[in-house]
């Protein structure tokens, strides 16, 4: 165990209830191809620098501005940062209308990394710089971590250690974070969790809730990362592909527990056991952690080409590999691969030759809809039947997503997002939006 060396609480500006969005208020709206009534939605998309913003998709006016920022998740909150005079400005933004419901400055140059299930709670890092993400962190061998809400600072913590922060847990008392190793030239990660009230940093849990021995912490090397939040059962499902000499906790416990054996790794390749991917699922709620192993070829291919979907009630958790036509179906209950497929491969590249990015929804039927290049497949997987005939889009998918009703889907493409039907692809309306590197969700009115 790792004790927080010199945390302490510092003073800060309080947050605000203000009634109005900060920041640009419009912008031209887009061109329909048919004349059809546009729900009342907002479309979270990512711009330049990973900066999120929320557009209207009936008229694709602008509601909250570019800025570093997360979404909360329930999908009913996202906060942004801004810098401020030395300090960093925090906003909080009420989905879908884009109303700014809370503001304050924070001391230091900060960035947002997690929020709690509805938003409420916010955790911010100090900023490493440009380039760095939580995902590919710059060095530093001490790391500040804030933790606020509409009141402003609740607790400043100046931790030893490279670290991220990931999520909540549910009682908002605890907080999980990505440590890297080494610190100051990072190559690998640990998750472990941060007591709030102590400071103290802390291994996980085992599934069977025993604390993980000293020295059995999973290290990861990941690439290609995507997660999905699943609400029912409040855990985070995080896909990792490409592991060069990864070893999961359990197995790590088990050759020590065998003296002399030999530390084994369950790769999904037999010719390759380093290289392999695997579902890390993080409950946040008795604060464990456990590895899903997927079979061969996944992970074997572009790690862009890997994405990950929750069905919408929940009942299975989908893995696609678009580059060998790859579907791996896992129960979220169980943690156990329940079934493995083919589909025909979706052979999109970029503009630089590599793979293109994997994305994946579902509609109001229960199909799970794969997109990636300009292909998008759909795969009858509610019903047990095959793969339903796929479609074209106009450009590269950069994003698919769906309202839970899946009565229609938004495809996000250079520069704009299109409302289309999810069962031919037929465009409804474009919306237009300058500069998109893709499209994150959609948030549904009501």
């Amino acid at each position: 165990m790792l004790r927080a060396a010199g945390a302490v609480l510092a003073g800060t500006a309080g947050f605000g209830a203000v009634s109005a969005v900060a920041g640009c208020r419009s912008r031209s709206g887009g061109q329909t191809t048919r004349q059809e009534p546009a729900p009342p939605d907002a479309l979270v998309v990512e711009l330049a620098d990973g900066n999120l913003a929320v557009v209207e998709a009936a008229t694709g006016r602008m509601l909250v501005q570019p800025a570093p920022a997360v979404v909360s998740g329930d999908g009913r909150r996202l906060v942004r940062v801004e810098r401020s005079d030395g300090g960093t400005r925090l906003t909080s933004h009420r989905l879908p209308d884009g109303a700014a419901v809370s503001a304050g400055t924070l001391t230091g140059a900060l960035t947002v990394r997690a929020t709690s299930a509805d938003g409420a709670l916010v955790a911010l890092a100090d900023d490493a710089g440009p380039g760095h993400t939580p995902y590919r962190p710059g060095p530093r061998e001490r790391t500040t971590i804030v933790v606020a809400d509409g009141a402003g600072q609740r607790r400043r913590l100046e931790l030893p250690g490279n670290l991220e922060p990931e999520a909540f847990d549910v009682s908002r008392q605890a907080l999980f974070v990505l440590d890297y190793l080494p610190p100051t030239a990072p190559d690998r990660y640990r998750v472990r969790v941060v007591d709030l009230a102590s400071g103290r940093v802390e291994p996980l849990l085992t599934r069977v809730k025993a604390v993980v021995p000293a020295g059995a912490e999973e290290e990861m090397r990941g690439e290609g990362r995507q997660a999905v939040y699943d609400r029912a059962r409040n855990r985070l499902f995080t896909l990792y592909t490409h592991q060069p000499d990864h070893v999961h906790t359990r197995d790590r416990i088990a050759a020590a527990n065998d003296a002399g054996a030999e530390q084994r790794d369950t790769g999904a390749r037999d010719d390759a056991p380093h290289v392999h991917a695997f579902v890390h699922t993080l409950d946040l709620t008795e604060r464990w952690a456990f590895c899903v192993d997927l079979p061969a070829p996944f992970g074997e291919h572009a790690a862009t080409g890997h994405t990950i979907a929750l069905s919408r009630d929940g009942s299975r958790l989908y893995v696609a590999d678009t580059g060998t036509g790859a579907l791996a179906t896992i129960d979220p209950d169980g943690l156990t691969v329940v079934q493995s497929v083919r589909f025909d491969a979706l052979t999109g590249t970029t503009g630089s030759g590599g793979a293109a990015p994997a994305a994946a929804t579902f509609d109001g039927v229960g199909t799970l809809l794969i997109g990636a290049g300009r292909e998008v497949a759909g795969m009858a997987v509610a019903t047990g039947g095959g793969p339903v005939p796929r479609w074209t889009a106009p450009a590269e998918v950069r994003g698919l997503a769906g309202p839970p009703d899946g009565s229609l889907l938004y495809v996000g493409q250079p520069d704009a997002v299109l409302r289309v039907d999810p069962g031919t692809g037929a465009v409804r309306q474009r919306i237009d939006v300058p500069g998109l590197v893709a499209l994150r969700q959609v948030i549904p009115a009501g």
